[in-house]
């Protein structure tokens, strides 16, 4: 241990300070054992200005000295550095210079004449304790430094595209607010998808690559280009005087990606790529974005290449919003703000089972599905809605012994991709006994045999099957003898009613009056309050659902 000491002590630098000559000399003798780079000084003054104009490790002093004593210079020291160690070496061995020596933070006392297996080891602890803070410095700087290039590359990671290097999504948010651009245009690869599929993702990103060249090289330094999605990519323009050659822009854009045949590594494919352009452009920079992005929906409606958003733009209230609600929906599923609620089903002879309801979070609100489920049936986030849904749900229940239901279009069920995604959830999980699917019955189904396979393919795997929303006016008796459901959920528009309609409550009871027959479940929705539920308990139903059981809530 004292030899490792000693080898780092020859790498420190030390001011020593004693105005007798004898003394020095003497003290001088040892201290050259140790260290090799000592400085010295003759009084206080002097080893306060040497102290000042260089830097050291280790501080040695006598108190008595001319010009300035020792206490003294210590106390300046202490203003200029708290931290350097510093030991006395005196003669004066009164309590109150000890006492004034540790108020003032000195590591050390030693009395002369120095005692040589004294001095030594107060030296070694001072090194020990001179080493430690350096270890602790050097690590404190490592970490700082490992901080440091973590928090540059979760910037880099936040604010730019791994594949193609350009600023990302984020970025162009960022930018917008900082920046206020004036323009905005917003690119679109034309069945970019179908490529991925034919020519594998690796070419995918290839394409990418070189287009994202391409743009890098009509922005020069007038406008700034973004990936702000898969395929889809921006240019911003600040300066306004840009702003009149946004039409040379985009024809350029066009002609340099649509026209360059973009080859594969295999020499025999080529392949031509086009593109869906959008251009938005105004003042109100919170909406430049939102404007491009309803305007590139339209354009691809529409089927057309190119399209300039205004408020002249041929949009009805309805088109808009449901482009709003599409716009909507990607980007929950993009930064994961689609959840799931839950709302419970109250069984008489069984646990509580829950159905997990869509919903999406926005702006510190809670959207419901009324909002936009319909608005992207037709779209390719529909079915990636619901398998987050399914995804979030089965995560949700992995690891306990509780019911829970999903529901399921016919879009749903006649897309293969997603049928093969469910199955896959099942069979990989240990919950298809806790599983239950609920299903529309309505007039969108063309297929009915389709519906049939896929339920009994999915009772042969365990799980139970619900038939929702019946007695609704497309419903039929005879499809649920061939459908073979295990539960059947009566209509919400039935129930709401039956205190006043006795057509209605006539309805119910049939219904449920007939499942029993068949051995078959029945869950009453929409019981919303105490008068209906007394009603409802007249019947020999399974089970309720509605408000006045339980709201949807975010937790079970």
């Amino acid at each position: 241990m004292m030899n490792k000491v000693l080898t780092y002590a020859k790498k420190l630098k030390v001011l020593y300070i004693e105005d007798n000559e004898d003394a020095r000399e003497s003290t001088l003798g040892l201290l050259n054992n140790i260290f090799t780079n000592i400085v010295t000084a003759i009084n206080g003054e002097d080893g306060l200005e040497k102290f000042k104009s260089d830097s050291f490790d280790l501080v040695l002093t006598d108190i008595n000295m001319p010009k300035m004593n020792g206490l003294d210079m210590i106390s300046h020291i202490r203003k200029i550095n708290s931290e350097i160690p510093i030991i006395v070496i005196s003669a004066y061995n009164e309590s109150g210079y000890f006492i004034e020596t540790i108020k003032l933070g000195v590591e050390g006392y030693l009395l002369k004449p120095i005692n040589f297996k004294q001095f030594l080891n107060m030296i070694q602890k001072s090194l020990e304790r001179i080493q430690l803070k350096d270890e602790l410095r050097e690590y404190h700087n490592n970490l700082e430094l490992k901080i440091q290039q973590q928090t540059q590359a979760l910037s880099q990671q936040l604010y730019y595209d791994t594949l193609t290097g350009l600023p990302n999504r984020n970025s162009l948010l960022k930018f917008i607010k900082d920046y206020n651009p004036c323009c905005l245009i917003l690119i679109d690869i034309k069945n970019f998808s179908v490529i991925n599929d034919l020519y594998g993702s690796k070419i995918g990103d290839n394409i990418l690559i070189n287009i994202s060249k391409i743009l890098l090289n009509i922005a020069e330094k007038k406008y700034k280009v973004f990936r702000i999605a898969g395929d889809h990519f921006s240019f911003t323009a600040v300066d306004s005087n840009n702003l009149l050659l946004i039409d040379d822009v985009v024809k350029n854009i066009s002609v340099d990606i649509e026209n360059k045949i973009i080859c594969t590594q295999n020499d025999n494919i080529k392949i031509n790529i086009s593109i869906t352009a959008s251009v938005s452009s105004g003042t109100n920079r919170f909406n430049l974005l939102k404007n491009a992005e309803i305007a590139l929906h339209y354009a691809k409606e529409t089927n057309q290449s190119l399209i300039y958003y205004s408020n002249k733009l041929n949009l009805d209230d309805h088109f808009k919003k449901k482009l709003d609600a599409v716009i909507m929906v990607k980007n929950a599923l993009k930064e994961n703000r689609v959840i799931p609620f839950f709302q419970k089903i109250e069984k008489y002879e069984q646990n509580a089972t829950y159905e997990c309801l869509v919903r999406i979070k926005e702006d510190n609100k809670i959207i419901s599905p009324i909002s936009f489920l319909n608005a992207i049936k037709k779209t390719t986030y529909y079915i990636e809605l619901t398998k987050t849904m399914i995804n979030k749900s089965f995560e949700r229940f992995q690891g306990t012994e509780i019911n829970f239901s999903i529901n399921l279009s016919y879009e749903d069920i006649s897309n293969s991709n997603l049928i093969e995604f469910l199955e896959k959830k099942i069979k990989t999980t240990a919950l298809a006994k806790q599983l239950i699917l609920e299903i529309v019955e309505s007039e969108n189904i063309d297929n009915f045999e389709l519906v049939k396979n896929f339920i009994q393919k999915m009772q042969n795997l365990g799980v139970r099957i619900a038939i929702d929303d019946f007695g609704s006016g497309y419903s039929n008796f005879s499809h649920i003898l061939e459908l073979n459901p295990d539960i059947i959920k009566v209509d919400g528009s039935l129930v709401k009613r039956i205190c006043e309609d006795e057509k209605s409550f006539i309805v119910v009871k049939t219904i449920v009056n007939f499942a029993q027959e068949l051995g078959i479940e029945t869950i009453v929705e929409f019981v919303h309050n105490q008068k209906v539920f007394n009603k409802i308990e007249q019947l020999n139903i399974s089970g309720i659902q509605g408000y006045y059981i339980s709201k949807p809530k975010e937790k079970v």
